[in-house]
């Protein structure tokens, strides 16, 4: 239930709801708003960290905050990138091929009722008054129809696009990368704007102590302490004595969060045992927490804000009392928390009366992950916009922001809170989202708008989330990346989910469906390629007086590499680093590229003119005995050219073979390939109209068709030159 405390005082941890793992304290208030903000509302998901109180209830089920979000994660959401590009690249195919369908349909009657009875109008009459042979050449050319349909239209497709989904999505489990949605793997590859959290996924999400400030300088561990010895001491004392925190099973657990953090970098200093007959608790009120030892020394710890005016001495580096004005101290605190970092000081005295002396500050930070801002870069190489959203502070998310490197003033970033952004209209906030990098004190509803109004700019839109409040814009963008820490709600609205909540895994995921892109493009290209050779050649076929240059079943064998072997191949492509330093496709950005388009017609043109060549060349004919020799041969360097282009679509290099030895199933299936194509020639016989040719007849169908490398190589390298 969602409700108002009524009665008492309770500290509350709110981070599932809003992310920020900050504590927030809950009393009665006349406040009639009622929001996360708000110091007397009480949210459905929220854990009770102290304190007791009375609470009214005032929603329940699908009416609280959390129902609501509930219901906002079943809305559905936009045709993926990649099915949106799928659909219009089989629409083209399959016009195409059936287009070239009916023109070799037409060819061939024209060649069989007409070309055959020698363009005599009398001869011509009768074939078309022969209904035998009017049926059976109808039926032939409804066969070759059907033939060409099936391997011009790419079946195999669906399947290739399946099994490389699933072979990445295997190996990104060992990157800690969860796919729920396998075609959210390729969206993240086409991502144009990245919304990200602070909390858990930059940084750690934990507090920890950055360094302790004394008034001899500045230590950012215990061990570099130890040279104050008497300082270190008093430390070590407040961190384990004034505290609520203690040691289970070698986890520091209890107190809040700050305690928690100092407690744990004081847990291996050694100090001698003390005897506490007095504590005093941290509360809003007080601002701060004491301990009265058994000597009479009371050890204070809270709010520099309450400590600072009421010390008067410090301790120098000889560990005598001393007068200071506390200059240097001063200074590094309005430093850190400019910086939003926490600070916590730590002060004595010989009775609660007395002026303190202050011992130093202590300054904790919610630290960067490691590996963040390596991954930071990358993304940003891979021209990604990334937009901080974070509960916190302005300076604070600034902070962050400039820290991982996202975040440059200078170059016209902007940074403004969720009151600034509240104020604009939809139309406005279009205009600013190419140069926004943080948005402070975000809400939920601000997630949903920024993701809302990024995709009607048409763009890729990536969100990361963990708590319940960000599961609907998670459910929202076209790909969500929920925490492995988080909630349950985040991870079911969620496409991918970050084990290790590592920004690093992001940018991973970016990779692998970049190169799964990659290899969807490769496979096109090789189809296409084959489709035109196969197509042509049924085509000019007809001209060169062969009826059928392929046969039905050889049609088949060639469907079968083009879709099934050829799919399987490209699945195994691996990731490589200089796709991160291409530019984002667009949403709308066809499959085929200019660059692609080219290829496929100079390498599919040059392949039929040397299938073309070799069947109607007088001097190929003379190489074999037999005119069924002759056939075989062709089909050999059909099959042999269509294996080569296989190589050629696989890398963009100038080098052919550059990291095949990477893709081992490329290899293997390549090999396997040949072998059965070899099975098919020497005991292939009458079903697949064969004759066993001998080593030199196959040599002389293998170098022709070894041609295709030495033509796209000087391809590749005229364009490099370009």
């Amino acid at each position: 239930a969602d409700g108002c405390i009524i009665d008492g005082q309770v500290s509350v941890d709110q981070s599932a709801l809003n992310g920020e793992n900050i504590e927030v304290v809950k009393y009665p208030s006349k406040d009639k708003i009622f929001d996360l903000s708000v110091e007397n509302a009480l949210f459905r998901g929220s854990m009770i960290i102290s304190g007791s109180g009375y609470m009214r209830v005032d929603k329940v089920g699908i009416d609280t905050f959390y129902g609501r979000v509930a219901t906002d994660v079943q809305a559905e959401t936009r045709v993926s990138p990649l099915k949106l590009r799928l659909t219009k690249l089989a629409s083209q195919i399959s016009k195409l091929g059936y287009i070239v369908a009916v023109l070799v349909g037409v060819t061939y009657l024209f060649n069989v009722l007409i070309i055959d009875a020698g363009y005599v109008p009398w001869r011509i009459a009768e074939n078309f008054k022969n209904a035998r042979l009017l049926f059976t050449s109808c039926l032939h050319a409804l066969t070759l129809m059907i033939t060409v349909v099936v391997v011009a239209v790419p079946e195999g497709l669906p399947m290739m696009i399946t099994v490389v989904l699933s072979a990445n999505m295997k190996k990104m489990i060992k990157d800690n990368i969860l796919v729920k949605k396998l075609v959210g793997i390729e969206t993240a590859g086409s991502l144009n704007i990245l919304f990200t959290d602070k909390t858990g996924t930059l940084t750690t999400g934990k507090l920890s102590v950055e360094s302790i400030v004394t008034e001899n300088g500045e230590y950012k561990n215990l061990s570099a302490l130890k040279s104050e010895s008497e300082i270190y001491n008093t430390m070590i004392i407040s961190a384990k004595y004034n505290t609520d925190c203690f040691v289970d099973k070698g986890n520091v657990v209890g107190g809040n969060s700050t305690d928690r953090a100092i407690y744990e970098f004081f847990i291996d200093g050694a100090s001698s045992a003390v005897n506490v007959k007095d504590k005093t608790r941290f509360n809003s009120d007080l601002k701060y927490s004491s301990a009265t030892l058994a000597d009479g020394t009371v050890i204070i710890k809270g709010a520099p804000e309450i400590i600072l005016p009421k010390c008067l001495f410090t301790i120098d580096k000889t560990g005598q009392i001393c007068a200071s004005d506390f200059s240097h101290i001063k200074k590094r605190y309005y430093e850190a928390i400019s910086n939003g970092e926490r600070v916590i000081a730590v002060a004595k005295s010989s009775s609660k009366n007395d002026r303190f002396i202050l011992i130093g500050i202590i300054v904790l930070k919610d630290k960067i992950r490691k590996g963040v801002k390596r991954a930071v870069k990358d993304v940003l190489k891979a021209g990604i916009q990334i937009v901080m959203v974070t509960g916190d502070n302005r300076d604070t998310a600034l902070s962050i922001a400039e820290e991982c490197g996202f975040y440059n003033k200078g170059a016209g970033h902007m940074a403004i809170t969720s009151s600034e952004l509240a104020v604009m209209s939809d139309d406005e906030v279009k205009k600013i989202i190419p140069t926004l990098r943080v948005l402070a004190r975000a809400l939920p509803q601000d997630k949903t708008r920024l993701v809302r109004l990024s995709a009607e700019l048409d763009l890729v839109v990536g969100m990361t989330g963990d708590g319940i409040n960000d599961a609907p814009s998670l459910k929202l963008a076209d790909v969500g990346f929920a925490m492995g820490s988080g909630t349950d709600i985040a991870k079911s609205a969620g496409d991918i989910v970050i084990l290790d909540d590592s920004f690093e895994a992001i940018s991973k995921t970016i990779l692998y469906g970049r190169t799964i892109f990659k290899s969807i493009r490769k496979f096109i290209s090789f189809q296409l390629i084959m489709n035109l050779a196969a197509c042509g050649i049924t085509l000019i076929g007809q001209y060169l007086g062969i009826d059928s240059p392929i046969t039905i079943i050889q049609m088949l064998w060639v469907n079968i590499i083009m879709d099934t072997l050829g799919g399987l191949a490209f699945a195994g492509e691996p990731p490589l680093k200089y796709y991160m330093l291409e530019k984002p496709k667009r949403r709308d950005e066809p499959i085929l590229s200019g660059n692609m388009i080219l290829h496929i017609i100079l390498n599919g043109a040059f392949t039929l003119a040397l299938l073309v060549a070799f069947l109607s060349s007088s001097y190929f004919k003379s190489l074999y005995a037999t005119s069924q020799r002759h056939l075989t041969a062709f089909y050999a360097l059909f099959i042999f050219a269509g294996l080569a282009n296989c190589f050629t679509a696989r890398s963009e290099r100038i080098f052919i073979f550059s990291g095949i030895v990477r893709n081992r199933l490329f290899i293997f299936i390549m090999m396997l390939i040949t072998l059965i194509q070899l099975v098919i020639i020497y005991f292939g016989g009458a079903l697949f109209r064969s004759s066993p040719l001998s080593l030199q007849e196959l040599g002389c169908a293998i170098l022709p068709a070894m041609t295709v490398f030495l033509f796209d190589s000087f391809r590749r390298l005229t364009l490099k030159l370009k």
